[in-house]
């Protein structure tokens, strides 16, 4: 036996009928005056022996309901990178060499070498001063001077898919250094291939200044425009330095609290009412243990652990996390609604007396 089901929705008003499902999300009015679901259930040969029979539906459309305020929202979902190297202005992936792979060791990608082994080696250690990011860049420089291949030696970040980098921007470079000498690194952007500069600095510190961790700060004012730019770090002095926790982002944000304008302005007028963040398999994971933790996303953007976002197979540095939703929500005069992990991934759960791990404030 077959049964097929159908539903018809459809909005009423006073003067006539509308078959459609566009005023279920945008009637002007302010008011659905009725939705009506026919269910129509046919079975087997029953159906060909009522098809002469007549009904009689009687809708009384004089009345309405007036819609919500809060109707009309935004709902977040962070896949495919819809907010770190998305919505969030961030530029550098993997800042922090933290990202990892399930199933497999660290890695530094998408960083990159800029030289060969005979002139630098670039390898990963702990001894970052983050005690819950404790991998850091080590880069030992093997040539010095004139030795050094043309343009330095050193490593850069290509971000997410290329750094949109715009003529006359301003952009804040922050990274964290360590150095058993003194050191004299070039910060730039440039083109895909490097051999275009678009802006350029110096930075400058004896061996005394560097000989615990630094926080190295500086701005870079771009020359030209480059939708697919990288940030590079290069040297030609011989020694051995540590880099971690590597930022580049303008300083031109949205509300300046990091949103990219564009897309925040565009939601922006969309007048949304609430805020659902930061998404549902994000947030729950395939495993538990990659679940999202709220506590884990808030405080210094340097000492936030980060998370292998195994939904969608990308790590994210969690620099978006909960206070930044919060900010956002804020800021476009909406209100947050805050998506929780009850203790539950897709591939399994936790015991209802540790659910309070997620959701503990």
């Amino acid at each position: 036996m077959v049964m097929l089901f159908f539903v018809f929705l459809f909005m009423l008003s006073e003067q006539n009928v509308t078959f459609t499902m566009h005023g279920l999300l945008g009637m002007a009015p302010n008011k659905v005056y009725c939705a009506v679901i026919l269910l129509f259930f046919f079975c087997g040969a029953a159906s060909v022996s009522n098809r002469n029979q007549k009904a009689e539906l009687v809708v009384n459309a004089s009345g309405g309901r007036q819609i919500p305020e809060t109707f009309f929202g935004i709902f977040f979902e962070e896949i495919n990178h819809a907010g770190a190297g998305g919505f969030w202005a961030e530029l550098v992936s993997n800042r922090g060499f933290e990202a990892v792979r399930q199933n497999k060791s660290l890695n530094i990608h998408p960083w990159s070498l800029i030289g060969d082994e005979s002139s630098i080696i670039v390898s990963t250690d702990r001894s970052s001063c983050f005690k819950r990011n404790k991998i850091a860049l080590r880069m030992e420089v093997l040539c010095d001077g004139d030795t050094c291949p043309v343009g330095r030696v050193g490593v850069y970040n290509p971000g997410f898919w290329g750094m949109d980098i715009k003529q006359g921007k301003i952009y804040k470079i922050v990274f964290y250094l360590r150095s058993l000498t003194s050191v004299n690194i070039s910060v730039s952007f440039t083109s895909s291939d490097g051999l275009r500069t678009l802006a350029n600095t110096n930075l400058i510190a004896s061996a005394g200044d560097v000989s615990n961790w630094t926080k190295m700060e500086t701005l870079l004012e771009a020359e030209e425009t480059n939708p697919n730019a990288r940030l590079q770090l290069k040297t030609s002095k011989k020694g051995v330095m540590w880099i971690d926790q590597v930022s580049a982002i303008p300083l031109d944000t949205y509300k300046s609290h990091g949103f990219r304008n564009d897309l925040s302005e565009m939601i922006a007028n969309l007048k949304p009412r609430f805020l659902r963040f930061p998404g549902g398999n994000f947030v729950g994971g395939d495993l538990l243990r990659n679940a999202f933790r709220w506590k884990d996303t808030v405080g210094p953007w340097e000492e936030r652990p980060g998370h292998f976002n195994d939904a969608w197979n990308y790590w994210t540095d969690d620099g978006l996390g909960y206070f930044e939703f919060l900010q956002l929500s804020e800021d476009l005069g909406a209100l947050p609604i805050w998506v929780f992990n009850n203790g539950m991934s897709n591939l399994g759960r936790e015991k209802a007396s540790n659910v309070s791990l997620f959701v503990q404030v």
